[in-house]
């Protein structure tokens, strides 16, 4: 994990993580409506692509970084 985040840095692997939790609610759906009545899959994709939003703004934002060191 901490090779992760040097190489990556804190904000694109929490993005990624947020994106796994997207994910798993999504898988879950059927279990969830048959246990609970709660509909997830929706919540699971929009939880995804908000991860997915987070994690391309902080690649966009490492490449300016990196640009304008060099």
């Amino acid at each position: 994990m901490n090779r992760l985040v040097r190489k990556f840095g804190k904000y694109n692997v929490a993005a990624v993580i947020i994106m796994g939790i997207g994910v798993i609610l999504y898988l879950l759906t059927p279990l969830l409506l048959w246990l609970f009545d709660f509909d997830s899959d929706i919540l699971g994709v929009l939880v995804f692509l908000i991860g997915g939003l987070m994690w391309v703004a902080g690649l966009i934002t490492r490449l300016v970084r990196g640009k304008k060191k060099t």
